[in-house]
């Protein structure tokens, strides 16, 4: 048997058993803690009669916990499936299903959802762990699976990407061949969510001594709360997405941090480029393009931001990428072809659909070794200095925060609600809090007055995870089409977001809160009982109100606050109450004028 990715975190605590390795708001585990307590829910897990190369579920919000399961299910040999709290039910279900899970791991005081497969056997972790005797660590195999992590389908349905100990510990040799260029001990935000690829990229730094820092989830909404965090915990490294990272950029610059960021899960805006690129120069911040499919180990090439222009760099020690053209020859430097990322980062395939896995992992023609290449649908060209650059997707496939949506999932929710007969679903810039998804759909014939666009967005909800879920459901009589009859979906309307309540402003703090949201989401029209989020907006807006908040009121709200009261009388109520909890108001008017 081969050392795991597990061999390498304990070698990590022998070494420097004292040092932090999670450390979340509530305190700290330092490395032999961590070893100790995921000995123990190992040796729990090999005595309750899991298999090794099973698959365990782990069913946690943010917290040391996670970190301790997730070691204690690869220590037993078996591979860990991410199931988010946040997730539909419905969805967690199937994932459950589908990817055959022996048994759930959950955390303190949470539970699966009614009609949990009774197959799958849930135990709940609260630390501390009991002794549970002798430890049980197993020995694995470099091919056997480490996660198993679902991703959009087009289908409808997600489908499970299996990575191995191999591909983990060969994402980590790339790492620290480039980006971490042999530093020293870092501290490490664990800023995505277990679901999101990125994670991983994020809790294998324990395989080199690194301390690990849970982000709050609130903190991770509020632009200078996480900053602030950030300075608090000595956070020396952290993964963000685009999205989430420009709006960081100004506490980033205000608060002089040492960081080291690594960006990835979508292109990013050459703005936001140009400002990382000026950041690098007059403080001591550095940030790394990272680009990668989840079939490929999260990153398979990396780029310094310094150049003038966006782009991909060059790919990872052990890394081939491959532009090729539809017969699968190479192209010329210049031209545009499909990327292949062929090396050890490579994925097994995808779970139960060995279809699937056959037209996307092709045997690579350049090896000569039997090896295969993963076919991204990235349609990429090298520039002058050999660096890649990426030009569009190949299909519907778009990034939304850094995750990936297969527009036709999203397209075959809608038209599988009642009442729907068609939907078409595009990635638009011109949203008001944004780039993000719009959705168009047709009522069936005779319910058309029964079908509303915030109701289906409401009933999408039950069955998509929050980023997949449109910003606005516009309804239409029918769909555009084009010549050969396709939807034409460079022809669907603009949405318009209205208020629909008549009901104004009360007093001086709506009406605050009510400019503010403006400011946010487009100049318009609030009503008092209007929602934020059936306005447009989503959590990225959510973190730019909680910033205007905080300059306006002198309160720090966090993300639940919006999420919990997401009317505009419900929220100012929340802020008042926030406000008068730290310095009692002289009268029902709230918040003074401003100057």
């Amino acid at each position: 048997m081969t050392a795991g990715v597990h061999t390498a975190v304990s070698a990590a605590a022998r070494a420097h058993p004292r040092r932090a390795a999670v450390v979340t708001n509530d305190g700290e585990l330092t490395y032999a803690e961590l070893d100790e307590l995921s000995d123990r829910l190992c040796a729990h897990l090999v005595r309750t009669g899991t298999a090794p190369r099973s698959v365990v579920g782990l069913h946690f919000a943010r917290g040391a916990e996670q970190v301790v399961a997730l070691l204690a299910v690869l220590k037993a040999g078996c591979a860990y499936l991410p199931l988010d709290p946040r997730y539909p039910a419905g969805r967690l279900r199937h994932m459950a299903a589908d990817s055959g899970a022996a048994r759930v791991l959950t955390g303190p005081g949470l539970k699966p959802p009614q009609d949990w497969p009774v197959e799958c056997p849930v135990t709940e972790v609260a630390l501390p762990l009991p002794p549970a005797g002798e430890a049980a660590v197993r020995g694995v195999r470099p091919d056997d699976l480490a996660y198993v992590l679902y991703t959009s389908g087009t289908t409808g349905r997600p489908k499970a990407v299996e990575v191995t100990h191999a591909n983990v510990l060969s994402l980590l040799r790339g790492l620290e061949a480039t980006v971490l260029g042999g530093v020293g001990p870092a501290r490490v935000a664990w800023n995505a969510s277990a679901c999101f690829d990125a994670s991983v990229q994020q809790w294998v730094r324990l395989c080199r001594g690194d301390t690990l820092v849970l982000l709050d989830e609130d903190v991770r909404a509020d632009p200078t709360a996480l900053v602030d965090d950030l300075v608090r915990h000595g956070v020396t490294d952290m993964d963000v997405v685009p999205s989430h990272l420009a709006l960081l950029t100004g506490p980033l610059a205000a608060a002089g941090l040492p960081l080291r960021l690594l960006v990835g899960g979508e292109p990013v805006p050459p703005a936001l480029w140009a400002e990382l690129r000026r950041l690098g120069r007059v403080q001591r911040l550095r940030a790394w393009n990272m680009y990668g499919p989840t079939e490929c180990t999260v990153d398979a090439t990396t780029a310094l931001v310094n150049a003038e222009t966006p782009h991909l760099g060059v790919p990872l020690p052990d890394v081939r990428c491959h532009v090729l053209d539809a017969a699968l020859r190479p192209v010329p430097a210049g031209e545009t072809g499909e990327l292949f990322i062929a090396g050890p980062g490579v994925a097994r395939g995808y779970r139960g659909l060995p279809g699937r896995t056959a037209a996307a992992f092709l045997p690579d023609p350049f090896a000569g070794d039997g090896s295969r290449m993963y076919r991204t649908g990235d349609l990429v060209r090298y520039d002058a200095q050999r660096r890649l650059e990426f030009v569009r997707r190949r299909d519907r496939q778009v990034k939304v925060r850094g995750h990936r949506v297969e527009l036709g999932e999203v397209e075959a929710a809608l038209t599988s609600l009642p009442g729907v007969a068609g939907a078409a679903v595009v990635l638009r810039d011109d949203l008001p809090a944004g780039p993000g998804l719009a959705a168009y759909a047709v009522p069936a014939a005779g319910v058309a007055r029964a079908v509303e666009g915030p109701a289906l967005r409401e009933r999408l909800r039950a069955v998509l995870p929050g980023h997949a879920v449109p910003a606005v459901v516009v309804l239409l009589d029918a769909l555009p089409v084009g010549p050969h009859g396709k939807v034409d979906h460079g022809a669907l309307p603009r949405p318009e977001f209205t208020a629909a309540a008549l009901e104004a402003p009360e007093c001086l703090l709506e009406r605050d809160v009510a400019l503010i949201w403006t400011q946010v989401l487009g100049e318009r029209r609030i009503g008092a009982a209007d929602n934020f989020f059936d306005l447009g907006g989503d959590s990225l807006a959510v973190g730019r109100v909680l910033n205007r908040c905080r300059e306006r009121f002198g309160v720090r709200l966090r993300a639940r606050a919006l999420f919990e009261n997401p009317t505009l009388r419900g929220f100012a109520a929340a802020v008042r109450h926030e406000t008068e909890r730290l310095s009692p108001l002289p009268n029902n008017e709230g918040i003074p004028p401003r100057d």
